[in-house]
């Protein structure tokens, strides 16, 4: 289950990334930039899981 990221959201939109790749320019800063993170390893955190369960590579 993954956050909903409601206050990154706008932010990722007006930079035109995702929003793990959201940096302080960006208006990622303080609280938001802690978020930026958490949602960086939930990101990676399903992308593995998905990986693992559909057998596409070997990820550690």
């Amino acid at each position: 289950m993954l956050r909903h990221y409601r206050s990154l959201m706008p932010m990722a939109q007006e930079a035109g990334k995702p929003i793990f790749h959201l940096k302080p320019g960006d208006g990622a800063l303080g609280s938001h930039s802690a978020a930026v993170r958490d949602a960086y390893d939930e990101f990676k955190a399903l992308a593995f899981r998905v990986a693992q369960g559909a057998g596409v590579g070997h990820y550690d």
